[in-house]
């Protein structure tokens, strides 16, 4: 093995967090953990070459157990397919048919199931990607390239 396969090899894990993966850790959530593992899955997206990113989004997300259907956990399929879809359309990837399938039924961000009208919440939803009108789930463009530790300052 050359150099610079062995390098190759160790800078990328074979292992990444996949779309799948996501509402399980996000129903586990310790308070932060939508927020840790939604970047998480970013970052190792930025980290994945074009066949794990096609690994890493082609399972569907489900939800993790059938009350996860209502309260506060209903809209994490729709923040998950946004994430993906915005990634994809980002960097030309073709999404996968689930994506389309997922939709909030109001206003949502990553972290809050409401978004209320707001001078900042109006200013998220005018830089927004486009996937996020599909998904009906809001952020701003930084959120898919946030590489900090777990996303906190």
């Amino acid at each position: 093995m050359s150099a610079s396969a062995a390098a190759t090899s160790v800078d990328v894990p074979d292992v990444l967090l996949r779309a799948c993966d996501l509402p399980g850790l996000i129903a586990d959530d310790d308070g932060r953990g939508r927020v840790v593992a939604i970047r998480q899955f970013v970052k190792d997206w930025a980290a994945a070459d074009p066949l794990r990113r096609r690994r890493m989004i082609a399972d569907p997300p489900r939800h993790r157990r059938l009350r996860h259907r209502f309260g506060a956990r209903r809209f994490d399929l729709a923040r998950i397919a946004a994430v993906v879809d915005a990634l994809c359309e980002r960097d030309g990837v073709q999404a996968p048919s689930w994506v389309a399938a997922s939709r909030a039924r109001r206003p949502v961000s990553l972290t809050k199931s409401r978004l209320d009208q707001s001078p900042w919440n109006d200013w998220v939803r005018s830089v927004a990607p486009p996937a996020c009108g599909r998904h009906n789930v809001w952020f701003v463009p930084a959120t898919l390239d946030d590489h900090r530790v777990h996303g906190f300052r």
